[in-house]
């Protein structure tokens, strides 16, 4: 408790010096009697030292005068708060809130199979698609963004990662972030995406931390993945080899590079073509050896008024150290994504091509047509099958989307005609070297 000099202890000063001023008195007069000039000179030097000591506590007794509790408390605490207080840091974070821009979407789809005997009888099934939760934000020269989608069954971390811009043209993150290959940042214009992205070459998200640099027509990205994804299941949304698989493999510590260069730079017509390569080690959880997986890929990427294409080669080769007696062929390498677990070639080619039509209307609330198709096939090196192991040699697997999407604000809706041949298993339909149709829609809403 911080002790004020009272007004007994000032009117106590007044008496001292009264009596001191008596006594110097006294002996001021008595002083010349006695011849004794050194006592008075002590007497006065007395004096000035109380008269000091009475305008020192006349002041701090003014300025007790004019404090309040409030003050009190506050010098009270002075010395403890270099802490910022709860009520600080709730602040920075309602302010951090401010600066987020929450995101999200609700979907239902409509799926017939031309190779279902119950669709065939019923016309197809509604069910529920999907919903998304995002957040996104920037705060300085920090910047972060988050998504998590729950499906019909099953639901995952689509991404999070954390940036920070070191300048104008440099960017890194730190995180779930997406793997810089290919056409970015999807690889297709269509709904339901093409072979490339269902590989996981195309749009795939692993965990490690990447550079972007940009500077004008020119772009740059490298990154280190220390693991594909989080966990060795098949609940993501990338496609990637599965730990928990038969096979068992994993991709660990990979690198990826990325550089693109952009004709007609910030102008409505631009062409950017593209060369990404991304390889590292391919761990097998049940053979404890490690192997080695690459891929290559050469892109181009066009936007010409209401007209969009996508062009992309891509070369890969899973060389793996696969356990005897799985009953999976070493010409595929077991992959997943989506809850589900299918083979691709183990090296092979696959090739991409893409066309959309954007156009604004007035039809109503709808605002915008969108016209899109996406091809895609796959030339495996070695005999290749989606089913029974991988054993056998099917004809190359293919994939054309053909559709359109209506928007109207928050709303949206995608209507696809979906064909394959031989396509992965993904798809469930029959592996006969026949084209099977799937007709979808998908509608919904965004926040």
């Amino acid at each position: 408790m911080r002790l004020t000099p009272s007004s007994c202890q000032v009117r106590s000063a007044f008496l001292a010096v009264s009596v001191s001023t008596a006594m110097w008195a006294g002996a001021a007069q008595a002083a010349p009697q006695q011849g004794d000039q050194a006592t008075i000179e002590a007497l006065r030097a007395q004096l000035e030292q109380m008269q000091q000591q009475i305008d020192r506590l006349e002041r701090q007794q003014s300025t007790a005068s004019t404090r309040t509790p409030e003050s009190e408390n506050v010098d009270a605490n002075a010395q403890s708060s270099d802490e910022p207080t709860l009520a600080q840091e709730n602040s920075s974070a309602i302010k951090m809130l401010k600066k987020s821009t929450f995101t999200g979407a609700l979907e239902l789809g409509y799926v017939g199979n031309d190779w279902d005997e119950a669709d065939k009888d019923t016309a197809g099934d509604v069910n529920f698609s999907k919903f998304i939760l995002g957040l996104s934000g920037e705060d300085g020269d920090m910047s972060y963004s988050f998504q998590y989608r729950f499906y019909d069954g099953y639901r995952f971390l689509h991404h999070a990662w954390a940036g920070y811009d070191f300048s104008e043209n440099d960017t890194v993150k730190l995180g779930l972030v997406q793997t810089p290959f290919g056409n970015m940042d999807y690889g297709y214009l269509g709904w339901y995406g093409n072979l490339p992205y269902l590989a996981g070459f195309n749009d795939n998200q692993n965990a490690g931390i990447k550079w972007d640099h940009n500077n004008g027509p020119w772009s740059t990205s490298l990154a280190f993945f220390k693991s594909d994804q989080l966990g060795d299941g098949n609940e993501h949304y990338g496609a990637n080899p599965v730990g928990s698989s038969d096979q068992g493999n994993t991709e660990e510590n990979q690198l990826a590079g990325r550089v693109a260069y952009t004709f007609g730079h910030g102008t409505d017509y631009t062409t950017e073509l593209n060369a990404s390569l991304k390889g590292g080690q391919l761990y097998n959880n049940n053979t404890n050896d490690s192997g080695s997986s690459w891929q290559a890929a050469l892109g181009m990427s066009g936007s010409y008024g209401n007209w969009l294409t996508r062009f992309q080669a891509t070369a890969y080769e899973f060389d793996a150290e696969n356990p005897a007696g799985t009953g999976i062929s070493d010409n595929v390498i077991q992959i997943g994504a989506f809850g589900f677990n299918y083979l691709i070639p183990a090296k092979g080619e696959m090739y991409s091509a893409s066309l959309a039509y954007s156009m604004d209307v007035e039809w109503g609330p709808i605002e915008n047509v969108y016209f899109y198709n996406d091809f895609s096939m796959i030339d495996p090196s070695d005999g290749y099958s989606p089913v029974n192991g991988g054993f056998g040699d099917v004809d190359n697997p293919m994939l054309n989307d053909l559709g359109f999407k209506l928007t109207a604000g928050r709303y949206y809706a995608w209507f696809d005609i979906v064909t394959n041949k031989n396509g992965l298993g993904y798809f469930g339909s029959p592996i006969d070297n026949d084209w099977h149709t799937s007709v979808q829609s998908h509608f919904g809403l965004t926040f």
